[in-house]
């Protein structure tokens, strides 16, 4: 009997290829023929799903934003029911830790879609994917303010677009910290920093000016 191919899993399995020439030697070395060596596939069972190398990164790209998503959908209902059992500030925390590289697949994670983002610049679909998963980012911090204001724990005086940025700029921060100098940005330092700028949203605003 002819075998039967699981198209989705060999396209993963194609995709996680590109992830790990990637990180060893770089997104340009992810050829059709380098990911076809790295899957132990043949160069036509590569291009029976991907008939280029543009598109099979484009492809790499979509799997990982997909992955992290699916990572941070997992954990919804137990951010829900902390919230509604008063943990309100400690589910908000749980979620935006998801974003963070703070563990060995979550960095690996970053250190890959920083490759694909340095690649943004020479392919516009690429450039489109950038601009989703940073706007999926915005989203999921204008999520977590809307919860705080939504439990009572964001001061009325903070005005929410404003703070949306704010926290997105903090996690883009903490971000290149956690890459650049792992060392020096500890997960329990990252915690701290995250938990007291959430309560922070709590007290009213600063209304001071600049003279």
């Amino acid at each position: 009997m002819p075998v039967r191919i699981d198209h989705a899993e060999r396209r993963f399995l194609l995709a996680q290829a590109v992830w790990r020439i990637t990180l060893r030697d770089g997104l340009r070395e992810a050829s059709v023929r380098g990911v076809a060596r790295e899957a132990e596939l043949s160069m036509g069972s590569v291009r029976y799903f991907f008939s280029t190398q543009d598109e099979l990164r484009r492809f790499a790209m979509r799997e990982l934003i997909d992955k992290i998503g699916r990572r941070i959908t997992a954990g919804a209902e137990l951010r829900i029911a902390d919230a509604h059992e008063g943990r309100v500030v400690e589910a908000a925390l749980a979620l935006l830790l998801e974003l963070l590289p703070l563990d060995e697949e979550r960095h690996t994670e970053a250190r890959i879609y920083r490759a694909f983002v340095a690649e943004a610049a020479n392919d516009s679909a690429i450039a489109e994917l950038r601009r989703e998963a940073d706007d999926g980012v915005r989203q999921q911090c204008r999520h977590t303010l809307d919860s705080l204001v939504e439990f009572g724990c964001m001061a009325a005086s903070r005005e929410v677009e404003s703070e949306t940025e704010r926290l997105h700029a903090l996690l883009d921060g903490l971000t290149a910290h956690l890459l650049a100098r792992p060392e020096r940005t500890s997960p329990a330092r990252v915690e701290g920093l995250l938990l007291t700028h959430l309560h922070d949203l709590g007290k009213p605003a600063y209304r001071g000016s600049l003279q």
